[in-house]
């Protein structure tokens, strides 16, 4: 292909980017080094910044890999530009507008048929452009408005009025804002109507950055911050609707999930809807704890529950205790409670696939396994 074939981003590529970059373009692996080493030689800054060299640079990379079709290398390219960002944000506590990666990160789920996971990035996006725009998210300008009216159906009524919400959450909110998926579960989920495809169930992806920025406010006395996790590692599975702190006329639910779709992995032995619990406590949860969950599950008629616990609970690993409990009420009940702890929480931070770690806990109670290893499969 001569210069006046190539498309102007890519001959741009070609005049800016550095000659062993773009020998990588062609190889498989290439993608893979390029995640490494362009967050070391681009500057966070420079990146952030509309127009410069180093963003276009980066964006041309996601380009071409577009335009290969080659996904899920576009999706590392993308999903490592909006952890520079990100990562700016931390170091200098300024905010930095992540709606350009967010929306091409939208638009490689749309293409390969995962749709709610293209809705939420879009949801993303649109937080985004709400706080920059101040709660007038111009349809001309922006990428996310016709994409969730066109694609997914929002009306414009819809679309004004998650903007307008989002401004006030980001005014009322500034550090927490500077991560659009804290925003995004301040939000209503009517917007959530997709159902997943059987291959898009399978897939998990979180924002890394996020979680550990919560695992770091654990230990607060209100114990929000567990139940924002576990509600955002949770929701962050496609089809999984999640709802904090709703009451019944007797309980607290601190998190309450329903699935969506025709899973045909364990989860479709979840049932509908179950509960989670959230603990975070300097001690294990104990016997009488586990017991008073396990009544909750049975006022709801729930067969599945997770108790989220930064310590755990008691008699792990010894059979005894609150560990003996949870074997007991399945063998009884046939009711599964698995513990996600504070080490399982770091495992997902550091990529670690939430679902493959959810599988396993609910195989060691369902099949009473012995002893099972901690999944090392990093997120899809």
């Amino acid at each position: 292909m001569n210069d006046q074939q190539e498309p102007e981003w890519l001959q741009e590529l070609r005049n800016k980017a550095k000659p062993h970059w773009l020998e990588l373009m062609n190889n498989p692996g290439g993608a893979a080094i390029l995640i490494k080493e362009l967050p070391i030689v681009l500057a966070a800054e420079r990146v952030a910044e509309f127009g410069t060299d180093e963003r276009k640079v980066w964006e041309s990379f996601g380009t071409f890999y577009r335009s290969q079709q080659r996904w899920y290398d576009a999706i590392a390219i993308y999903f490592s530009m909006y952890y520079h960002f990100l990562n700016s944000q931390i170091t200098s506590s300024e905010r930095v507008h992540k709606g350009m990666p967010l929306l091409w990160l939208a638009d490689c789920y749309y293409y390969l048929g995962f749709t709610t996971l293209s809705k939420r990035y879009l949801m993303l996006t649109l937080v985004e452009d709400a706080i920059t725009m101040e709660g007038e998210v111009d349809p001309i300008k922006t990428g996310s408005y016709f994409r969730l009216a066109w694609r997914h159906g929002l009306t414009d009524n819809e679309i004004k009025k998650y903007s307008k919400k989002v401004n006030k959450i980001g005014k009322d909110h500034l550090s927490e804002s500077r991560f659009p998926e804290w925003v995004l579960q301040e939000l209503d989920r009517d917007w959530m109507v997709e159902i997943p495809s059987p291959n898009e169930s399978s897939y998990y992806i979180s924002n890394e950055l996020f979680v550990k920025y919560l695992i770091d406010g654990l230990g607060e006395a209100t114990g929000k911050n567990l139940e924002r996790i576990a509600e955002y590692l949770l929701s962050c599975m496609p089809g999984c609707r999640t709802a904090r702190r709703n009451r019944s006329g007797s309980t607290e639910y601190d998190v309450l999930c329903s699935m969506q779709g025709a899973n045909v992995d364990f989860r479709s032995e979840l049932g509908r809807y179950f509960v989670v619990e959230c603990k975070d406590w300097k001690e294990p949860v104990d016997f009488s704890a586990f017991a008073k969950f396990c009544r909750v599950l049975d006022s709801v008629k729930s067969k599945f529950g997770i108790i989220f616990s930064k310590n755990g609970i008691t008699g792990e690993g010894k059979n005894s205790d609150a560990e003996r409990e949870q074997q007991k009420v399945y063998q009884d009940r046939g009711m599964v409670i698995i513990v996600v702890n504070k080490a399982d929480l770091g495992f997902v931070s550091d990529g670690g696939n939430f679902i493959a770690l959810l599988r396993n806990k609910y195989e060691k109670v369902r099949l009473d396994l012995q002893s099972i290893s901690s999944p090392n499969i990093k997120a899809s």
